[in-house]
């Protein structure tokens, strides 16, 4: 199973839990039950000028990636100013909040695991009595968080081709920074961002947890259970659990993405490359 959404298919609207407890806060879903997914909930989320979110905690974990703009984070009795390629998580009840107090509108990618439930059904999300978010804070200083889970990455601070490691075996040209996952401190998500110079990809594999692909920049092909698609900037992707996939660079310049995976993988054998499986089974069975 798997998912597609184009760039001019995603909108942005209030979102009801929030209703009462924000001001300026609107939600474009890109993930969630209605795509086929049980795993991940994911979403862009934008606060505009003056808006703001009151304190709050989840039943399942929440992490983010600052796209643009800048927003105070509340975080306890803490605060930091964030902006573009800063990123964090929210773990299993931790109380946070959100304030915008510049002049753009501030939006991020935001990745929710467990998957938030359905309106309807059982709640996840908890307001505080009587708290608001804070109203200034300073840049994020990050040796300095007190626990909390910060970083930072954007394209930048992609390594030149000639000094980078190979992140996955048998694909140079691919370049992945692990931003959220359990050496971050997350427990039930990771989050990374991802490079593929031009004609490069992965092929065909599948996993036994769900990804979503957020597209930053370039073009790629992506095949999903035999189906091809184009993707560009804005584009949304999703492969759930056994989707037989691959995505190759079709432009001339490097193409990159934010990835979302849900579950954590496991400790061993998290590709299952179909090259290989049918490989072996030419020298088992000839």
């Amino acid at each position: 199973m798997h998912f597609a959404k184009r760039s001019s298919e995603i909108a942005y609207g209030p979102h009801s839990v929030f209703r009462n407890h924000s001001q300026g806060y609107t939600v474009a879903p890109l993930v969630d039950h209605r795509a086929g997914s049980v795993h991940t909930g994911t979403s862009l989320n934008q606060l505009a000028p003056g808006g703001a979110i009151t304190p709050h905690l989840h039943s399942y974990e929440e992490s983010f990636y600052i796209l643009e703009g800048h927003a105070i984070l509340g975080t306890g009795d803490r605060a930091y100013l964030l902006g573009p390629g800063d990123y964090g998580v929210a773990k299993v009840g931790t109380e946070h909040s959100w304030r915008n107090t510049g002049s753009a509108a501030c939006r991020w990618l935001q990745m929710a695991a467990p998957q938030p439930k359905p309106l309807g059904q059982e709640r996840d999300t908890f307001f505080p009595k009587g708290k608001s978010a804070p109203e200034m804070a300073q840049p994020v200083d990050f040796n300095n968080l007190s626990g909390d889970l910060l970083g930072h990455f954007d394209a930048s601070q992609v390594p030149p081709l000639g000094q980078r490691a190979e992140a996955i075996a048998g694909a140079p040209g691919v370049f992945l920074k692990w931003m959220i996952d359990e050496k971050f401190g997350a427990k039930h998500q990771r989050l990374l961002f991802i490079e593929y110079q031009p004609g490069v990809g992965i092929p065909l594999h599948d996993h036994t947890f769900e990804e979503s692909y957020y597209m930053l920049s370039g073009e790629i092909e992506a095949i999903m259970d035999g189906e091809k698609y184009a993707g560009r900037p804005g584009d949304v992707f999703w492969t759930g659990v056994g989707c037989v996939h691959s995505f190759t660079n079709t432009a001339n310049g490097p193409v990159r993405w934010i990835e979302t995976f849900a579950p954590q993988p496991p400790a061993e054998n998290v590709f299952r490359f179909m090259a290989e499986w049918d490989k072996k089974a030419k020298e088992l069975e000839g």
